[in-house]
């Protein structure tokens, strides 16, 4: 029998390893059709060469796999990685711009006061939210960034979000003061537009499930 030749003993092997998950009728199918080509490649006298062309037409066990509709385990567990650290970095992208207009709209809110409000935004309660917002941006980017899950465009407008928001947030609160309207308005812009980022970011991350 071809199977016992060592080098296709060892590709039956790794053939196996990588059907292990696959449907039993599958799998009996693909080795069925993988002996047949060895079987009438293969004599049991067959010399390297010969040995190297019939594994070399048949493929590698990767690329046999996945014309059966497998995906081999390891690249399950590869695109199950991605696709958590895609998570992750969504997370921290939308945390760092939902922050940001929560932080910059009671801020505004509050602008309009005489007396300090007992939720005031002080100015210590500002920066340790910008230092935060800002680490949540770094440490999501650099996830994006190495993701293979996102297009380069897609990759661009993760890295750019918590930036634009930043600037959407002060541009907002420009007409605040003493014009109580005013500081409503700029709060209730702060809460709808962080509520847009945060749907833009997730359906992303869909993306990358996808």
């Amino acid at each position: 029998m071809t199977k016992t030749h060592p080098r296709v003993h060892i590709y039956l092997e790794e053939l196996n390893d990588l059907l292990r998950h696959a449907p039993v009728s599958v799998r009996r199918d693909v080795i069925a059709g993988v002996h047949e080509h060895f079987d009438a490649s293969v004599p049991p006298d067959a010399d390297a060469a010969t040995v190297d062309d019939a594994l070399a037409r048949m493929g590698t066990p990767e690329q046999v796999a996945a014309e059966a509709g497998v995906e081999p385990e390891r690249a399950r567990s590869a695109r199950l990685g991605s696709v958590l650290a895609a998570a992750l970095a969504c997370a921290m992208l939308a945390g760092a711009a939902a922050l940001t207009f929560l932080v910059g709209g009671l801020i505004g809110l509050s602008a309009g006061f005489d007396e300090n409000p007992d939720w005031e935004i002080t100015g210590a309660t500002a920066a340790a939210a910008f230092v935060l917002s800002f680490v949540a941006w770094a440490g999501g980017s650099a996830l994006a960034v190495f993701n293979r899950s996102w297009s380069k465009r897609q990759k661009a407008v993760l890295i750019a979000s918590w930036p634009v928001a930043l600037l959407i947030s002060e541009l907002c609160l420009l007409p605040t003061g003493s014009n109580f309207e005013l500081n409503i308005a700029a709060f209730i812009v702060h809460g709808i537009v962080g509520l847009l980022y945060v749907v833009a970011i997730a359906k992303l991350w869909f993306a990358a499930r996808a």
